[in-house]
């Protein structure tokens, strides 16, 4: 047994733990992740193992000592794209150990995923206030520019809803705010 197999499968920037759980799932079907661009997921094909996977969008992301303080931690990486680590290390007697032990840590994982999901925003939201919009609309067809609209109105709103959700993790980490 063995060789690759890829699979199509579209997560949002706050589904972290559904990647989690889909891709322990795969191990335990004997599917290894290897690689991932964006939304094709591939993997090796191998024996059915019992793979815990951590999804991290890290600070550190490229420093060495970040990454070898994680392989000291008994986690291997999987797999990178866009800035996202795919953290894995067999699960202990069923247990599924964690990458952030305590809630300052989450809360800045979180952090940075809203900052990566508005920053991405930015381009799209300075090439409309710059751009000369009748000229545009004029140039365009009308199935691009409804596709175009379609498109952008897709991203603001996955934008927006991921931002919001995360939002949501972090008061249930801070708990109820005074008031």
């Amino acid at each position: 047994m063995s060789g690759t197999v890829s699979k199509f499968k579209l997560f949002f920037a706050h589904q972290d733990e559904e990647q989690e759980a889909w891709l322990r799932s795969m191990a335990q079907q004997g599917l290894h992740l290897e690689d991932v661009t964006h939304v094709i997921w591939t993997f090796r094909v191998g024996e059915p193992r019992d793979m815990v996977y951590r999804v991290d969008y890290p600070a550190a992301s490229r420093d060495p000592a970040f990454q070898q303080l994680m392989q000291d931690a008994g986690w291997s990486l999987a797999a990178t794209t866009v800035g996202w680590h795919y953290w894995r290390t067999e699960a202990i007697a069923g247990k599924a150990p964690e990458i952030f032990t305590d809630p300052a840590s989450k809360a800045a994982k979180f952090k940075r995923v809203i900052s990566m999901v508005l920053g991405s925003c930015l381009p799209m939201l300075i090439v409309f206030i710059i751009l000369d919009k009748q000229q545009a609309y004029e140039q365009l067809s009308l199935p691009f520019r409804v596709a175009l609209l379609a498109a952008t109105a897709f991203a603001l709103f996955a934008a927006g809803y991921s931002v919001l959700r995360l939002m949501q993790r972090l008061r249930r980490l801070w708990g109820p705010l005074p008031g």
